[in-house]
């Protein structure tokens, strides 16, 4: 109501104060108060223009960052920035990881050392991965046991050509009649004992893996198989007891690699997928994968895949190799045209003139380059240099912090 009727009054109170000023100067008597009355009128009508204004002002800041939100992530004029390099995203392609694997011969191929005495070692004639042949002496063990089979053996050898000689005498005595049939008998019997003696002292250095005319105090375990020494578990100095096992041969050569891998493992591995294998000296073969483990192994806990040579000389066994493991097929592009932007990977897309982010899944890092799974298309133009300054930008304008940003 004030505000409508304002105007009026105004110029009433104008037209009165035009008449008061003909009778004296204005400022001064009726003509005084006047002015007052209208500058009290006219300062109300301001305060109320600025409460409007002000209400009005509110909505339209409400508006603004409804209507904000619903346009999307801000715009960045690319005038307006400097440094900001653009490259153009590729067709998608396979990538890989190389990872360690080892070659290995056939299971049947793989023969244990064992020492059949106790002892203290006391030589070692080759280390792993050493080739060796058939019947070869690897590890020298000092056995009292043996020294004592020996011992008894020769002990017997003894006896019983003594036991001979009794024999043969009782024989020509009994020739002449010089002797009875019962002391003949007696020394047969003795001399059969002993000859039996004999033999179990042989057997016993015999199942020994020893040479009864050739024992002695050392015991040299020697190549099952003619192959590479795999694995040696002993020292020099070390007690052994019989049975042990002292290391592993690998016999003949290896067209077997295994590699071990995390979860999930390649989803392109299947039985009989090839890949490729690659030696240090930069030696490659062709290779599939023989199967798909079923289970974790349960000494490193990951998924240990076989794979077997298709072509090329073969390896040894125990050969540091690397296999070229598959990770998916992918747009890849530089790690830094991938930003994190408020807890979001994503990468500034050229849209004409601007730039605006576009979250994306980013994969596997390859190297200074990253593989994107999702989020841009192939003939796209994504920032490559500064693409740093444009988040920032983005941060800016959006609200946004990089506060959490790593």
């Amino acid at each position: 109501m004030i505000g409508r009727g304002l105007p009026a009054l105004v110029a009433a109170l104008a037209i009165g104060l035009l008449g008061a000023c003909d009778d004296g100067p204005a400022g001064s008597g009726a003509g005084g108060e006047g002015a007052s009355a209208v500058a009290a009128m006219q300062h109300e009508h301001d305060k109320h223009d600025e409460a409007e204004h002000g209400e009005h002002d509110e909505h339209d800041g409400e508006t603004g960052h409804a209507r904000h939100a619903a346009e999307g992530p801000p715009r960045i004029a690319l005038s307006a920035v400097r440094g900001v390099g653009f490259i153009t995203v590729g067709p998608p392609r396979e990538e890989g990881a190389w990872f360690p694997a080892e070659a290995e011969a056939e299971e049947t191929a793989e023969a244990a050392l064992t020492t059949p005495v106790a002892g203290i070692v006391t030589g070692l004639a080759a280390a792993p991965g050493d080739r060796v042949r058939r019947g070869a002496p690897l590890v020298a063990i000092e056995s009292p046991e043996l020294a004592a089979l020996r011992a008894g053996y020769l002990t017997a050898r003894a006896r019983a050509a003594q036991a001979e000689s009794e024999l043969a005498r009782e024989r020509r005595l009994n020739e002449v009649a010089a002797t009875s049939e019962r002391e003949l008998e007696a020394a047969a019997a003795a001399a059969a004992v002993a000859a039996a003696e004999v033999e179990a002292a042989r057997l016993a250095l015999a199942a020994r893996g020893a040479d009864p005319e050739a024992a002695g105090a050392v015991y040299r375990v020697r190549s099952p198989a003619a192959g590479v020494l795999a694995r040696l578990s002993v020292v020099l100095g070390e007690g052994v007891e019989a049975g042990r096992e002292l290391g592993r041969v690998m016999a003949g050569d290896a067209r077997r690699v295994r590699v071990e891998l995390p979860l999930p493992g390649p989803q392109a591995w299947t039985a009989g997928a090839e890949t490729e294998v690659r030696r240090a000296d930069g030696h490659r073969w062709a290779a599939r994968v023989e199967g798909v483990p079923a289970a974790l192994s349960p000494d490193t806990r990951r998924l240990s895949y076989r794979l077997r040579l298709t072509g090329g000389e073969p390896l040894l066994p125990g050969t540091p190799v690397e296999v070229r493991v598959p990770l998916a097929t992918a747009v890849v592009l530089p790690q830094q045209a991938v930003q994190r932007v408020e807890g979001d990977w994503g990468v500034f897309v050229r849209d004409g003139g601007e730039a605006v982010f576009r979250p994306v899944r980013r994969g596997a890092e390859l190297g200074g380059d990253v593989m994107v799974l999702e989020g841009v298309t192939p003939g796209e133009e994504v920032a490559h240099q500064g693409a740093y300054l444009l988040k920032s930008l983005h941060l800016q304008r959006s609200g946004g912090s990089e506060r959490h940003e790593h």
